[in-house]
């Protein structure tokens, strides 16, 4: 199935410029560890099932497909403001400051801006992820933020929807990487065509947000909970590079609201919350 702007509606508006009546909207992100603040390079305790002690080196996602809920009920897409972190409907969020040389920037982006016609709005959706026509670029000619090739597999595998690593990323650092799995096709001879498991995590379960006052908080305790992050399943990566053969993503998919394994999605996702 390919992924378009968001699973939930087809967006009917375009992405480039705006009319008059429209209304500016900033929708603001954070990234915590429990009730801490994620800070590059901070360790941090207790994690998951066994209570490990990580120190978290990397926090960055795309989302894609932002709709906000307009006083009728309706979800209405934002166009995004087109920057060096947001180009077309994606946008890429970025807490981590180069704290790890081997993958980041100092520069960070915690917010994503754009417009919406005038109106009242109390609720928001999207989708993390790379929408599928834009998920097997080649970040070496892409725009901004699609061009950095640390937040990649290669071409056929397409983008890293999600990254967050400890350590100083050596084989042995626990790491999470999230993107689209048995992709198909040639993306340079005849493009790829499918990707049997797409790994766009739907967020829709936020309740009442106030895009004008309101936070979007990705948890990682929340994201761990239930993973044993000190055992490894023998012959994988340590952690989870989304491997559908690799039990250590198991508990990862599951709040992630993510089917695992051919199983279905266990439910909605509990790594965003809204406050």
């Amino acid at each position: 199935m390919k992924y378009r702007s968001i699973v939930l509606a087809a967006l009917g508006v375009g992405v480039w410029g705006c009319g008059d009546s429209d209304q500016p909207v900033s929708i603001e992100f954070a990234a915590k560890v429990g009730d801490q603040d994620f800070v590059c390079g901070q360790q941090y305790d207790n994690l998951g099932a066994d209570d490990t002690s990580l120190t978290l080196s990397d926090f960055r996602f795309y989302v894609s497909g932002l709709e906000l809920q307009d006083s009728d009920g309706s979800w209405v897409a934002v166009t995004l403001d087109q920057t060096n972190f947001q180009v077309d409907d994606v946008a890429l969020l970025d807490f981590e400051d180069g704290c790890n040389n081997e993958s980041g920037n100092a520069q960070t982006n915690t917010r994503i801006t754009g417009t919406v016609p005038q109106g009242t709005y109390d609720g928001l959706r999207f989708g993390m992820g790379v929408p599928f026509e834009r998920n097997h670029e080649n970040p070496a000619t892409a725009p901004a933020p699609l061009n950095l090739s640390t937040l990649q597999w290669d071409w056929q595998g397409g983008y890293k929807f999600l990254r967050i690593d400890s350590g100083s990323f050596s084989m042995e650092d626990w790491r999470l990487h999230l993107g689209s799995t048995g992709c198909n096709g040639d993306p340079v001879a005849g493009g790829t065509t499918e990707c049997t498991t797409p790994n766009v995590v739907i967020v829709d379960n936020l309740g009442p947000f106030d895009p004008d006052n309101g936070t979007i908080v990705a948890n990682f305790a929340a994201l761990v909970e239930g993973a044993l992050l000190d055992v490894n399943q023998p012959m994988t990566p340590v952690g989870c590079m989304a491997g559908p053969g690799d039990m250590d993503c198991a508990p990862l998919f599951g709040n992630l609201g993510l089917a695992f394994g051919g199983d279905p999605a266990p439910g909605a996702q509990s790594f965003f919350t809204a406050r």
